[in-house]
């Protein structure tokens, strides 16, 4: 019912150049333990030789549920293209644009901006992995006031500042999202930000010199398939160094495509044994 979007970027070699060239990760994540969901926590990434918007177009063109990404216009041009994907957006991105702002201390807007939004993740913290009934309610009592007390006061803020000073910029961000901001509050599924998928993100970051050994594109595409089993495996509390060992012996032994799914990191995770060996003839 509900997935995270997001995109980093991932140098690749560009064979026949001599130098390199930037690829996309796009990641799609799933995580329903805030709100109590019992399906298992997952993140694949997606290489891609652009950032436009047929790639998230052609991931998930055929997607019906709720889309918590940022505001990118690759996701408004693809929910706009279909009717059952509906965006919510990251407070955490709102929350960014105020904190350089506020760091030298002279800018009292963006930081009484930032204690109103932490008063709202104040909330949150009471309420996560409750189901979506109580977060809905109880953002509906206490958090919705809040958000719109936010919105009010923002607006009159913006109306005294110089139209180009940064602060102004913030809070059109944010005023210009707010149809996205606000859905948190009338569904208990939707969390207030992306960081479940920037979490799974970071260290793809951290580790992009490393995917230039994987070649051009298809290195990329490679690195993003092994990316994706190493990040969910962390997702489900599974050490990937155990779960590669065990898989790589269990897939060259001959572990039959039926069973494919028994090898999936969720699975494994199950217990402390992983999945027993097939003596299965079935190559996979």
């Amino acid at each position: 019912p509900r997935l995270f979007a997001d995109e980093t970027t991932m140098p690749v070699l560009d064979p026949g150049r001599g130098q390199t060239k930037k690829g996309f990760a796009w990641a799609i994540a799933r995580d329903d333990r805030p709100w109590g969901g019992t399906d298992p926590p997952a993140v694949v990434f997606h290489y891609a030789p652009g950032r436009g918007a047929k790639h998230p177009r052609a991931l998930l063109a055929d997607y019906q549920g709720i889309l918590q990404c940022d505001g990118y216009a690759a996701y408004k041009t693809l929910a706009a293209a279909n009717d059952g994907i509906t965006l919510a957006f990251c407070w955490s991105h709102v929350r960014r644009e105020f904190v350089e702002l506020a760091k030298g201390k002279t800018a009292p807007i963006a930081a009484e901006t930032l204690q109103r939004i932490a008063a709202l993740y104040a909330i949150e913290a009471e309420i996560r992995g409750e189901p979506p009934e109580i977060r809905h309610a109880v953002r509906q009592a206490r958090s919705k006031p809040l958000v719109e007390a936010l919105f009010t006061w923002l607006e009159a803020q913006l109306a005294r500042l110089p139209g180009g000073s940064p602060t102004a910029q913030a809070i059109r961000y944010a005023l210009n999202h707010r149809n996205g901001l606000i859905r948190f509050l009338d569904d208990g599924r939707i969390e207030p930000d992306t960081n479940v998928v920037e979490r799974a993100i970071r260290p793809l970051v951290l580790s992009r010199k490393n995917a230039l050994f994987a070649s051009g594109d298809d290195g990329g595409a490679r690195w993003s398939a092994i990316a994706s089993l190493v990040e969910t495996c962390k997702l489900n509390g599974v050490d990937p160094l155990r779960y590669f060992t065990d898989l790589l012996t269990r897939l060259v032994n001959g572990w039959p495509n039926s069973r494919i799914d028994e090898l999936m990191p969720w699975c494994w995770a199950k217990s402390e044994n992983p999945p027993p060996s097939t003596t299965d003839d079935e190559g996979p």
